[in-house]
């Protein structure tokens, strides 16, 4: 395609044809290129313009080019032009700064201001002086984007400079701007009083109380504990945001002087304008009205405490400030306990047992009751903590509920209960064991094991359902119940595959080298994933043998069975488990291959330490 066809393509009304004619430029000269570029870094379409820009880029023009394209950004009718010239100016980054610098000096201050933007995308320190240069420039809009780009190339050094131009200059828009860029420079440092007073200007408190937030060395909170009081809510915000800063990066002097000073505030009108401040959305600020909370225990930060813990990422840090409340947080809480919703109800359950707080065992009762299946796992969980064997029944009535958390919860406090409820809890497992339903007898499995009542266990494992089967399998192994190695063998041949990795699973766990023969002749099963299992078993009981097994079956294996092998010998090692896995490398499954590669990874570099 000529100069002429790539003209004629760049006015069809197709912008695929017309973005397809600039690909065909890089065998241009750049000098007969330039005109047809610079015409399609206007174009309609943003993919032309792209593809002008990279164009340009590819063709890495001269000094003088450079120039030339940076009078595109005096163009005041097409903003798409003056992009895609700033774009392609920033792409070549330092080969832009002595143009950048003579126009930094140019007479339109739009053009002055595009130039400073443009300078801080580059991000070369070079430029620092001329923005330096530029916050003393006339026209607001320029001596802003100065100091913003200050901000954003980082040095440290400016700083100062920064801090004279914002006293120098009353502008809002640039003091907005340069309280933001010196926020990021400066480390912190006793704050001039002149910067301080600009806090009495109500358009600017909020920027300052943030700038406070990182360049204060802690001798000047005072202005930020005020700013409590500030009418305006964002200001408010920012200066709670701005403390709390200032007090995980100070020293533990100045950290007990900013305690002191929120003790002083217990009782104070200020904290109804700081509750009112929670917003789930922040999660600084609500971080630090947290903090807060904790310092100076004021009961009327329950509430918002409840409320964050109903949000997960501050339920954690919500629940530890409740705890230092203690018993009035209890109280206040169970007062409002008909007006909470789920969250709060299963928080409460939390905190009575997390805190060891007795006499509120009707709470946890109610909560066993509850219609949310958020609070009743709650409360099974604080009858095992705080060890109510009174509420054995109701937990025991739980083990009929309809979802199977609430169901796991029962169990396990009843399992952490079989010392101190032993009697109470054998009693109900022995009516499960012979119930009807199935649910009844899998708990049971689980609860006979914990309570060491091996033989009723055992019977379990000849249960006519394969879940039960299952569960009493899990947890003979879990549970390590001894001389549990013979009936497991039987269980080996069980009718179902999913009781039979079950098995090998708990046999592993058992460790009964007596069980090795039984297992090696299982290895023989028809699904892949049991032997899987068994061939685990093996590795745990009795590695070499797992090894030596691994050895004789390889070379006719594949799939599964072939990355669990590798994964075995990867763990056990050996001397002959380099070559087989080697020799799984030049396997036709991918998924082999990978593993042997990384099988072979690990054991080179256990050998290298």
């Amino acid at each position: 395609m000529n100069l002429h066809e790539m003209r004629c393509a760049l006015q069809s009304a197709d912008e695929e044809i017309r973005r397809s004619a600039l690909s065909s430029l890089d065998s241009v000269a750049y000098a007969d290129a330039q005109a047809i570029i610079f015409a399609a870094m206007g174009d309609e379409s943003w993919r032309v313009r792209k593809e002008a820009v990279e164009c340009y880029v590819r063709s890495t023009p001269e000094l003088r080019c450079v120039e030339q394209l940076l009078n595109l950004l005096r163009n005041e009718e097409n903003a798409g032009l003056r992009n895609s010239a700033a774009e392609a100016v920033i792409r070549l980054g330092s080969a832009s700064v002595l143009p950048l610098l003579k126009m930094a000096q140019d007479r339109d201050a739009d053009v002055r201001k595009f130039v400073i933007d443009v300078m801080g995308a580059i991000g070369d320190q070079v430029f620092v002086p001329a923005l330096l240069l530029a916050l003393n420039d006339p026209e607001v809009n320029v001596a802003s984007a100065a100091a913003e780009q200050l901000g954003a190339l980082g040095d440290a050094n400016t700083a100062e400079n920064l801090m004279q131009a914002i006293l120098a200059r009353n502008e809002v828009l640039f003091r907005f701007s340069a309280l933001r860029a010196l926020g990021i420079l400066a480390k912190p440092v006793a704050v001039p009083e002149a910067l301080i007073q600009l806090a009495e200007q109500d358009i600017l408190r909020k920027a300052v109380f943030e700038c406070l937030g990182t360049i204060c060395d802690g001798s000047s909170f005072g202005l930020l504990l005020d700013g409590f009081s500030c009418h305006q809510k964002n200001s408010r915000a920012a200066a709670v945001k701005s403390l709390y800063k200032i007090y995980r990066r100070t020293s533990a002097a100045s950290q007990e002087r900013i305690r002191e000073a929120l003790l002083s505030l217990e009782g104070n009108g200020m904290i109804a304008g700081l509750l009112e401040l929670y917003d789930n959305r922040d999660g600084e600020l609500t971080e630090a009205l947290l903090w807060i909370s904790v310092i100076i225990r004021d009961a009327r930060f329950i509430p918002l405490l409840i409320a964050a813990y109903s949000e997960e990422r501050t339920a954690d840090a919500s629940l530890a400030a409740l705890k230092s409340f203690g018993h009035e947080a209890l109280h206040e809480i169970i007062v409002r306990y008909s007006s909470l919703d789920e969250c709060g109800r299963s928080g409460l359950c939390i905190l009575i047992a997390e805190c060891g707080y007795s006499g509120f065992d009707h709470v946890i009762q109610e909560g066993l009751h509850d219609s949310s299946g958020q609070v009743r796992i709650a409360a099974a969980r604080a009858v095992g903590t705080l060890g109510l064997i009174t509420l054995i029944p109701d937990l025991v009535s739980l083990i009929d509920d309809g979802e199977t958390q609430v169901i796991a919860a029962a169990v396990d406090s009843l399992q952490s209960l079989n010392i101190i409820g032993r009697p109470a809890i054998l009693a109900e497992v022995v009516r499960f064991c012979s119930s009807s339903v199935s649910q009844h007898r899998k708990a049971a499995a689980l609860l006979l094991a914990s309570l060491r009542e091996r033989e009723r266990l055992l019977l379990l494992i000849k249960d006519e359902d394969p879940q039960v089967r299952r569960a009493a399998v899990s947890a003979v192994g879990i549970n390590r119940i001894e001389a549990a190695g013979p009936p497991l063998v039987l269980a080996l041949a069980d009718e179902d595959p999913d009781v039979r990795i079950a098995v090998a699973d708990a046999l592993g766990n058992v460790q009964d080298v007596t069980t090795l023969d039984a297992l090696e002749l299982a290895l023989d099963d028809d699904d892949v994933w049991v032997q899987s299992a068994i061939l685990k078993a093996v590795a745990r009981i009795d590695p070499v043998r797992a090894r030596l097994i691994i050895k004789n079956i390889h070379t006719n294996i594949d799939g599964l069975l072939m990355i669990t092998s590798l994964k075995i010998l990867e763990e056990t090692g050996g001397s002959e488990a380099e070559a087989i896995i080697r020799h799984a490398l030049q396997n036709s499954d991918q998924d082999i291959v990978r593993q042997a590669a990384k099988s072979l990874e690990h054991i080179i570099e256990t050998h290298s330490r």
